[in-house]
């Protein structure tokens, strides 16, 4: 080959060399812009999958008490859980009704991954063996108001007796006690504007209503307070009382969870909101049970947690977490698995070094010696198998 014909080829080489270098800066520079995964500079993550929930969500809606609105002429129903379920979207309109017969009768209820024990009353002496075993068995168990004798039937080591009661039709504003409900309701600045002061507003049209009266260790409560109790013929006054509104517990695999309220036609927004948290939070309760335990096993405390949903005009969502002190860290996200989601998760430490899995289903990123100070963690949904699909951000701190 002669000299020009080498300088040529060293020349197109060379080109090549330059546009290769160029492609990959480009591809580097979108995926930053575009927010995608940068280089993985953080030391000392261990990553820890965890798959379960295998299969797509099944959802099943009891029949809800009714009652003739007396302005309207029209009948109303007490809880309709199934109209809050298709206002979610698609992921969760395709639920099953329910009869009590279907449940007592048949082993039918442990089909469903959430049962919805709307407002009504009747079936609670043949309810209560078929509850508590749905709930040991990993069930998760929605009661709402007139249900709490069913559950009470089924639990009664959960009741706290001095905290059982009936309330008048009235409006309160009760305290919001969880975090985690308070960061999801506050996560909107228009709900926020309404709960600067921690508390949200509840109304009661009817009376009879029932607090969540349960008081055992396992009881967590999300909402709490003061309300006039009932007072019947013949009673003294009896005031008011301070009682949970809405309060879960872990029971064997399951959770039950119990709200005062529910949805009826006239609930303000910050009510339908909450309604929705309590939906989300039953989808992934299994998923989060799941992530507490491995936490616990290994030793880690949970610090914090997130129930997060990404809807369609806002695919990436970002939280801080301040870590106090140095000390071993687990960042877990959680999902179900079943539905063909896909989630990437980003980490970022104080001094600005990054960690970033992609992931379809829940993981946990172990920091080992993790920095003082304020850590982001990004959740961004790369596949999403419908508007609303909700999951968890756990962080959890390695017990001493």
């Amino acid at each position: 080959m002669s000299d020009l014909g080498k300088y040529l080829m060293d020349g197109i080489a060379g080109v090549a060399l330059v546009l290769a270098l160029m492609i990959v800066f480009f591809v580097d520079f979108l995926m930053s812009w575009m927010g995608g995964p940068g280089k993985n500079t953080l030391e000392g993550v261990t990553v820890i999958s965890i798959a379960s929930h295998g299969k797509k969500l099944k959802l099943g809606v009891t029949e809800t008490g009714e009652q003739v609105n007396p302005f309207t002429k029209q009948l109303e129903k007490y809880d309709d859980m199934g109209k809050l379920l298709k206002e979610l979207g698609a992921g969760y309109k395709d639920f099953d009704n329910l009869k009590i017969n279907d449940l007592v009768n048949t082993k039918k209820i442990f089909d469903y991954d959430v049962v919805f024990l709307t407002c009504h009353t009747g079936g609670e002496e043949e309810l209560k063996n078929v509850l508590k075993d749905y709930v040991m068995e990993g069930g998760i168990l929605y009661a709402s108001d007139l249900r709490f004798n069913a559950v009470a039937k089924a639990f009664p080591d959960e009741i706290a007796q001095s905290l059982v009661g009936q309330g008048h039709p009235q409006e309160l504003e009760a305290d919001i006690v969880d975090p985690g409900l308070r960061d999801y309701l506050t996560a909107d600045k228009k709900m926020a504007d309404h709960l600067k002061n921690g508390k949200m507003p509840l109304k009661f049209d009817l009376g009879e209503w029932r607090p969540a009266a349960f008081g055992s260790p396992r009881t967590k409560v999300l909402l709490q307070g003061k309300y006039k109790k009932l007072t019947r013929p013949g009673q003294q006054d009896q005031g008011f009382a301070d009682a949970p509104l809405m309060a879960k517990f872990q029971l064997g695999k399951g959770t039950v969870v119990f709200t005062s309220f529910h949805n009826e036609k006239q609930n303000s927004e910050i009510e339908k909101k909450l309604l929705e948290y309590l939906v989300f939070s039953l989808v992934t309760a299994g998923v989060d049970a799941d992530i507490n335990a491995k936490l616990d096993q290994s030793g880690f405390a949970a610090q914090r947690s997130n129930l997060l949903s990404t809807p369609k005009n806002n695919p990436e969502i970002k939280k801080e977490y301040k870590n106090e002190k140095v000390a071993d860290l687990r960042f877990a996200l959680g999902f179900r698995d079943g539905e063909k989601a896909k989630l990437r998760f980003h980490i970022k430490s104080p001094d600005g070094k990054e960690y970033t899995v992609e992931r379809e289903s829940s993981v946990i990123m172990e920091v080992a010696g993790a920095k003082a100070g304020n850590w982001t963690y990004t959740v961004t949904a790369l596949n999403l198998p419908y508007e609303n699909f909700p999951f968890t951000v756990t962080v959890g701190e390695k017990k001493k």
